[in-house]
């Protein structure tokens, strides 16, 4: 049941959020050197901003939000050389801390680091199971052995999970299975994120689909996705490791077989999280504009519950793209 001040707010074209977030995306560099085929981030030339600004910004969420949990996202988070220093904040700071990484920078003594930083979670990209995929969607030859000497060199250095993270589109979508396999095999856990379109300095574009290489366009194309899919959620019903729920997975059959359709799902953006990029701009929603940066004056918890906020978040709840399928953003709440 919504308040009947929730319900003049919603009229005004304001939203609250339901309490703090529980969730913080820092994005803390742009850079990367692969040219991914479903990805622009690496087109990006800002330049970092430096360790200092992180570590006062870690600081103030410290004591906003923790204990709560906190990605950092990037680009390739691991350009940073002070990542790992970051991290260790985050986590003296009460925050459970994961972050992402496409294996390349992974050395023995990075990993040990991760550990020692007290990294909960390691996220390595592996869009499928074959070499020649996952090379041909991260755009470089070698990326597959990366990432699998990524995955050996986190879980020797003792990091308590590593998750792969993977990109599902129509060429690996065959290739489920024997990933699956491999997973349990290794005592990993596996994530999918569904393709959508190219992150980066881009405007949204609705018809981006229609000039993609790797969305399913034709019948056999699409019934491959939709049984990886399916494949995905018997093992999550079965209590495999698939980080996914079985609703996100079901949904994305839509988003694929219609995306220019709305799916009714809800989006979590600014709800529960908040989002942090490489300039220090705060953001619900990267395809929307921020809402304040990390130089203003005004408190955090005043900018979360700012007019600007509340009207951004509005915006984010009669959205009709298909990103609040995406992980960060998908609203479990208005799961069937």
């Amino acid at each position: 049941m919504i308040s009947l001040p929730d319900r003049l707010l919603d009229r005004a074209g304001l939203r609250r959020a339901p309490g703090r977030p529980t969730q913080v995306h820092l994005s803390v560099t742009d850079r990367c050197f692969l040219p991914c085929r479903h990805c622009d981030i690496w087109k990006n030339e800002d330049p970092d901003l430096p360790g200092r600004v992180w570590d006062e910004t870690i600081d103030r969420l410290g004591e906003w939000l923790a204990p709560a949990s906190m990605n950092f996202v990037g680009g390739e988070p691991l350009l940073r050389k002070d990542l790992e220093a970051l991290m260790a904040r985050a986590v003296q700071r009460g925050f459970d801390v994961s972050f992402n990484t496409n294996g390349w920078l992974v050395t023995e003594k990075r990993a040990r680091a991760v550990a020692a930083a007290g990294v909960r979670v390691a996220y390595v990209s592996m869009d499928g199971f074959r070499k020649q995929t996952v090379d041909h969607s991260r755009g470089r030859e070698g990326s597959w052995d990366k990432a699998m000497t990524a995955i050996e060199r986190l879980q020797a250095a003792g990091v308590p999970q590593v998750i792969v993270a993977t990109i599902l589109h129509k060429g690996n979508a065959e290739e489920v299975p024997e990933l699956l396999a491999f997973v349990k095999s290794r005592g990993l856990q596996l994530v999918v994120q569904p393709l959508y379109q190219n992150f980066g300095n881009n405007r949204y574009d609705p018809d981006w689909w229609r000039s993609s290489e790797m969305f399913p366009r034709e019948p056999a194309e699409l019934a491959a996705v939709e049984q990886a899919l399916d494949t995905l959620s018997a093992e999550r019903l079965r209590g495999g490791p698939v980080c996914n729920e079985v609703a996100q997975l079901q949904v994305m059959k839509g988003h694929f077989g219609a995306p220019q359709v709305d799916n009714g799902h809800i989006c979590r953006a600014g709800h529960s999280d908040i989002s942090f990029d490489p300039q220090g701009r705060i953001r619900l929603c990267y395809f929307l504009e921020p809402v304040g940066t990390v130089f203003d004056p005004l408190p955090l918890p005043l900018l979360w519950d700012h007019w600007t906020t509340l009207r951004r978040r509005w915006e984010v709840s009669r959205c009709d793209r298909h990103c609040n399928l995406l992980n960060c953003n998908f609203d479990r709440k208005s799961s069937p």
